[in-house]
């Protein structure tokens, strides 16, 4: 998976939208200082419900895929980046299953793709592929929605949004994997919320445990030579309150902890992850998923 010296299989999802657009920029800053060791791999899915109604492979249809992936990897090598490309195929409820079978072909250690930033209900009836791709994946995937806010697309600023319990561990690893990579720093913010216990009850989190995870983070942080600092919010909604925090300090991406659920589990029950990517037009780095 990530380690200190950065993501080195990155598998980049992309279609002609302005967010795929997006999403190739900031691969390119991901690697800005570790081209040489890392490998992405370009792919492409074609909904074959839209463009094969009949069941074939159109040859011209399939020059255009090409075209689109050849022009991606392009660019990925004009930056320095070593990249290959793919065409995929699938039809439309698929396609984030394309991904994921694709991600562990290639052993990725982390998946990057565009987001147009639909809410959870849309993407359920819309099919939002970065939606589905959280839930098919359980290695770190970064999803943009727009253009990086830096004249040089760069990542110096990455905002780390910690909880306690198992969370902890891959969102620090995923953010000294994005840190160490290039050469950022990393604002902890940890948002005092209460936590829902096993049996269904909740607590508010005392000073003590809020200390206790905090120096945890900052210390993996700092062993893996990334300079870091803290800071601890109290009170509101924690995906608005983190990306208040990431705009007023001016991140280049904000990483967040592993837990995924289901299409279903987030409509009803809400998810971090999924509520900020509603909330902010940063990139957001979703670290790899925790099973039992």
């Amino acid at each position: 998976m990530n380690t200190p010296t950065g993501f080195k299989r990155i598998l980049l999802a992309t279609d002609a939208s302005e967010e795929a657009d997006a999403a190739v920029e900031a691969t390119i800053a991901l690697l800005r200082d570790s081209h040489s060791s890392a490998e992405v791999r370009v792919v492409h899915v074609w909904n074959l419900e839209v463009h094969y109604p009949k069941g074939r492979w159109d040859i011209e249809v399939r020059s255009e895929a090409e075209k689109l992936v050849g022009a991606t990897v392009e660019r990925l090598q004009a930056a320095g980046v070593r990249a290959e490309g793919k065409i995929l195929r699938a039809d439309g409820a698929h396609v984030a299953d394309a991904v994921a079978i694709a991600a562990r072909e290639f052993m990725a250690d982390v998946v990057v793709l565009g987001s147009r930033g639909l809410s959870d209900w849309q993407s359920m009836v819309k099919h939002s592929v970065s939606h589905r791709v959280l839930s098919a994946v359980d290695c770190p995937v970064l999803i943009v929605r727009g253009h990086a806010h830096g004249p040089t697309g760069e990542v110096r600023r990455v905002l780390l949004a910690i909880a306690g319990g198992h969370d902890l561990g891959p969102g620090v690893r995923a953010a000294i994997a994005a840190a160490a990579a290039t050469k950022s720093r990393v604002m902890v913010v940890h948002v005092a919320q209460a936590v829902i216990g096993g049996l269904g009850y909740a607590y508010v989190e005392s000073a003590d445990e809020i200390r206790t995870t905090m120096a945890t983070a900052i210390k993996l942080l700092g062993e893996a030579g990334v300079p870091s600092e803290g800071t601890t919010a109290h009170g509101g909604p924690v995906a608005k309150t983190v990306a208040d925090i990431a705009e007023a300090w001016n991140a280049d991406m904000i990483v967040v902890g592993s837990s995924r659920m289901g299409d279903l589990g987030s409509l009803m029950l809400g998810s971090v992850s999924h509520k900020l990517l509603r909330t902010t037009g940063r990139p957001v780095l979703v670290a790899e998923r925790v099973r039992p």
